[in-house]
């Protein structure tokens, strides 16, 4: 990466808080140290760099949950996100793609739900997303019960990245679901998270005709007791194909994680599934985006 893009960077983290705008750049300059990242994804992002910032998307929530803008948040949130973002869940040092995609962020959200909130209504995340590497961060506290759904449309061609990193607290429940809606040939739904002792996680993903190329699962149960359960459902079809790279890490006493996949050749049928294991709202966005 050269001293232009680097400077593109520094232009386009002036608005960011400082922590922020050294740690991008810093991303940036280490990255040749790091292990290999996909060569498709890293040209382009160094021929044809975009660092326009995305509008933030739309967040329905309610209660005592915090939404800040990932790139831009109120002071007193800094210190959750440095101690964070892309630190335990999805580290940034692990391989040039994650610290090209920490480099050249365009925006995101950052989502906390303090200890102890019994969140009744779904999180639900929508908009569409136009440029390539958006981020949302997600910190859920101590016996938090939670629901969250991620109906964001990425709608850039070029190659792109959407991630999420989840973070939960010690004993809290989070039933995670995504909508899996690219329009790039080049692209990557990373999905990463972080579990303390005795908190239960399940993702559901669903992938139709538009999907990212590739389904990135982590997880790190590093707390005793911890439970991770993952579905990922897609259509099947000739020309799309999705490759799913889970990887899991369980180091609590007693940890467990489970992971599922199940491919359809009928939107009807993915719908019939995802409406015996997925909240209905869920159901509801995927049959609007499955069945047009």
């Amino acid at each position: 990466m050269n001293e232009e893009l680097l400077g593109l960077i520094e232009s386009a983290s002036a608005a960011t808080p400082t922590w922020l705008a050294q740690k991008r750049q810093l991303a940036l300059r280490l990255l040749a140290e790091m292990p290999a990242g996909d060569p498709a994804l890293l040209a382009d992002w160094q021929t044809d760099p975009d660092l326009t910032v995305d509008p933030v998307a739309n967040v329905r929530t309610s209660g005592a949950v915090v939404r800040q803008p990932l790139l831009k948040p109120a002071p007193q949130y800094n210190g959750l996100l440095q101690e964070n973002l892309m630190e335990k869940a999805l580290g940034w040092q692990t391989s040039q793609e994650n610290a090209a995609h920490l480099a050249l962020l365009n925006g995101g959200n950052f989502i906390y739900v303090p200890d102890g909130e019994q969140v009744t209504a779904p999180i639900i995340l929508s908009g569409h997303r136009h440029h390539p590497n958006n981020h949302d961060l997600i910190l859920v506290g101590a016996n938090v019960t939670v629901t969250i759904i991620d109906d964001q449309t990425m709608a850039t061609t070029k190659p792109a990245v959407h991630a999420t990193e989840l973070l939960l607290g010690e004993g809290a429940q989070v039933n995670f679901c995504q909508i899996n809606d690219f329009s790039a040939r080049v692209s990557r739904q990373v999905v990463a998270a972080y579990q303390a002792q005795d908190s239960e996680l399940r993702v559901t993903t669903a992938s139709g005709r538009y999907p990212a190329q590739r389904l990135v699962f982590n997880d790190w149960l590093d707390g005793a007791g911890a439970k991770g359960q993952f579905s990922a459902s897609y259509l099947l079809d000739e020309e799309q194909h999705v490759e799913l790279c889970p990887s899991f890490k369980t180091e609590g006493n007693g940890a467990t994680v489970q992971f599922e996949q199940s491919g359809f050749e009928r939107a009807a049928d993915l719908i019939a599934h995802l409406a015996v294991q997925a909240p209905r709202e869920m159901v509801a966005m995927v049959s609007q985006h499955f069945q047009q």
